[in-house]
């Protein structure tokens, strides 16, 4: 039995929304048809690999399905545990247009369990290489959902995406697009752009954990470019205890809340400018 080794993050509840669409699932009205495992992937992990995959084609309805096996074993805390079960969250940065769904209702896989991940949907964004953001958590368990990096377990994916009639695109992850941006091919009546442009905010999946915590806490979220931006502190009141600038960079940021000189109670941390911002409400305990 192949065992995984790698470090969770602090305890907490896991939180995250799905910034790339989520198809639903057989049986409601919008869910496509669920996938069915093969059994071919001998290992966890997800398969076949990235370059195996045939490019999405822009404005052609398009289905691509993605074997997924669940681990067994992780590292927390210095010890080898199992692993109960694993959660796909979301998926982010899916070409414009696209969806996603997995052959289980909640998204959540056994000890080993196999799976799959469909992907469905006709896309309008610029060809190229687009590299997915996939967040899980797993519970070991302790009753609650631990979010971990999933690249750093094996669950790396990149979508290709061409033009109708042009070559493939290589499979040049040095070239991968951050995030994926509607190409405004208003010509093409099949192309529905859904990518993260439009949601209006260059950021998305804001998470501070642990929350509560009493002394510091991390801060994740993505950004689809590089730009400085405001964090601050605000009270139940609403006057504000703490302000900074920072720099962020495209992709996922992490950062550290310290509490400082604030006295326990409920706070709320907001992160961005004045027309675009995250906000998450935080808890500092004695």
């Amino acid at each position: 039995m192949k065992k995984l080794i790698f470090t969770l993050l602090s305890f907490c509840l896991l939180y995250g929304n799905s910034y790339a669409q989520y198809c639903g699932h057989n049986g409601t009205p919008s869910g496509p048809t669920q996938c069915t495992p093969d059994g071919s992937l001998t290992k966890p992990g997800l398969g076949p690999t990235s370059d195996s995959l045939a490019p999405v084609i822009n404005g052609v309805v398009s289905t691509t399905v993605i074997q997924f096996k669940n681990y067994d074993t992780a590292r927390y805390q210095g010890n080898l545990v199992t692993v109960q079960t694993l959660k796909i969250d979301s998926i982010g940065n899916l070409p414009a247009g696209l969806c996603w769904a997995t052959n289980h209702t909640n998204n959540t896989y056994n000890n080993q369990e196999e799976g799959c991940i469909k992907v469905t949907g006709t896309t309008c964004s610029d060809p190229g290489v687009y590299k997915l953001f996939i967040r899980v958590g797993v519970d070991i368990g302790l009753g609650v959902a631990i979010p971990i990096n999933a690249e750093s377990v094996g669950l790396k994916y990149y979508v290709r995406v061409k033009n109708n009639g042009d070559a493939d695109v290589a499979l040049d992850t040095s070239q991968a697009v951050a995030f994926s941006k509607p190409a405004g091919y208003s010509a093409n009546a099949n192309c529905s752009g859904v990518g993260i442009q439009d949601l209006g905010n260059p950021m998305s999946e804001l998470s501070v954990v642990p929350n509560p915590f009493t002394s510091k806490a991390t801060v994740r979220f993505f950004s689809e470019k590089t730009m400085t931006v405001t964090e601050r502190v605000t009270n139940m009141i609403g006057s504000e205890v703490y302000n900074k600038e920072i720099e962020v960079k495209a992709g996922e940021n992490i950062s550290t809340l310290d509490r400082g000189t604030l006295a326990p109670g409920i706070y709320f941390y907001t992160i961005g400018s004045e027309r675009t911002f995250l906000t998450k409400r935080i808890t500092i305990s004695e």
